[in-house]
């Protein structure tokens, strides 16, 4: 498959780039970013076995060439190689971060129409101390080589002493890349939001809910990573006892850390999207009840303004009423079965409508569940006192038994969130035997 290499000329401390065939050919420069942008390709179109040819340069594990981990959504590993007197002198690193870019509508016709892209990341790091520092890129946005050439030509030489230090244009580029399509997903929510007197497009809101999603997750597993990568960094340095001053070690880490803020501000970024995106979704859904609302109502308003026309003309038409053309109007005489009949019945329709409306009120309240309490705080057999008042006579007899106790006093001012400890022991005396003699 071709590919790019973008390697460093020592001797003229510049970066070169050059194409180059990772199945048929073995990279051999010293310093490097291998780039191999067709993911895709990697991950549905290469054979495993041709996976593995490649990977096998960087000492990764054989698992890493399988088809499960071209379909996670990101992890962190390393393998460190330590000399006779345990100093790293070899470290292979790999991890894989994903992003998700959302297209605009006059970028899809560039991609067959499609509306947004995945790019799955994985990066592979081969680093020893006799100078070497290679790093195979998998799956990247094109323009990611290119700054990245951009950036090296501005600034070509890397601290090949620091096993990480190949990786900090790396992470500058995935923080950019999350940042661009948080960004892009946030100022779709922002159109949404600026129409909506229109009509909502729940379809296009499900599938931006389902991007911003995406973008939380596949944020919140990179931070994880670089969480691991600043971890491992510390353990480099404390392997590396040589090489590297203390200086040198502080700002790398403050760097790396630096990164990782980003990346923490960008995931916040990406949930305050996701939380203003079903805010508008609830509120589509409760401008749609409140327009069914409207719509009922002025149903309702037009069968009342036709009611009492429907009354009259139903009254009328009745045989108590007759239109004889000779004899003129008729009146029955006993047009007052009419309302003794109606009248009843509809005070009973009424009557059978409201008591069913109560039962059903009743039935739809929630039941009270009372969280259980010992028995310090009921005063033990307190409940019991509560529904039988205890008499003057039984209260006497315990003022006998208990002379320092104010027998009446104390049920009534008694409080357990205020009582203090002599005070709540002797109320769990006197209701104790309040309960034995009532």
């Amino acid at each position: 498959m071709a590919s790019a290499v973008l390697t460093y000329d020592a001797k003229a401390k510049t970066w070169r780039s050059k194409p180059i065939n990772l199945v048929e050919s073995i990279v051999q420069d010293e310093v490097c970013f291998i780039f191999l942008e067709n993911g895709d390709w990697f991950k549905n179109k290469c054979t495993e076995a041709n996976r593995r040819k490649m990977l096998e340069p960087f000492q990764v594990p054989d698992i890493l060439s399988s088809k499960l981990c071209t379909e996670l959504n990101g992890y962190f590993g390393c393998r460190s190689s330590l000399g006779d007197d345990g100093n790293l002198i070899g470290l292979s690193t790999w991890f894989r971060i994903l992003t998700k870019t959302v297209l605009e509508p006059d970028e899809r016709q560039l991609y067959g129409g499609k509306a947004y892209l995945w790019y799955e990341m994985g990066f592979f790091l081969s680093w020893s101390t006799r100078g070497t520092a290679r790093v195979l890129c998998i799956g990247t946005p094109p323009e990611m080589r290119v700054r990245i050439e951009q950036e090296l030509q501005r600034r070509p030489a890397i601290n090949l002493n620091d096993p990480f230090a190949i990786l900090r244009p790396i992470l500058d580029e995935v923080v950019r890349a999350c940042d661009d399509d948080t960004w892009r997903v946030a100022k779709t929510v922002r159109r949404v939001e600026k129409k909506r007197k229109a009509m909502p497009d729940f379809e296009e809101l499900h599938d931006l809910a389902r991007h911003a999603r995406h973008l939380v997750e596949i944020e919140t597993v990179a931070i994880e990573t670089m969480e691991r990568v600043t971890l491992q960094q510390s353990v480099n340095f404390d392997l590396l006892r040589t090489g590297l001053d203390k200086t040198y070690q502080i700002q790398a880490g403050e760097y790396m850390a630096f990164q990782l803020q980003m990346m923490k501000s960008l995931r916040s970024r990406a949930q305050a999207t996701l939380d203003r995106l079903n805010g508008e979704v609830t509120l589509a859904y409760n401008t749609l009840a409140s327009m069914d609302n409207r719509i009922m109502k002025s149903i309702t308003i037009l069968a009342m303004v036709f009611i009492p026309a429907t009354f009259v003309a139903g009254l009328f038409s009745t045989t108590f009423f007759s239109y004889a053309e000779n004899d003129g109007w008729g009146f029955s005489s006993k047009f007052w079965v009419y309302w003794v009949v109606v009248i009843p019945l509809t005070a009973a329709i009424i009557s059978g409508w409201w008591l069913w409306l109560g039962m059903s009120s009743s039935k739809s309240k929630p039941s009270q569940v009372s969280e259980p309490k010992t028995l310090a705080q009921t005063g033990g057999a307190a409940s019991f006192i509560v529904g039988n008042a205890p008499t003057v006579r039984a209260v006497e007899g315990i003022e006998r038994e208990l002379p320092t106790a104010n027998v009446s006093e104390l049920l009534a001012d008694y409080h357990y969130d205020r009582a203090s400890d002599s005070e709540h022991q002797q109320y769990l005396e006197v209701v104790t035997k309040l309960k034995y003699q009532i």
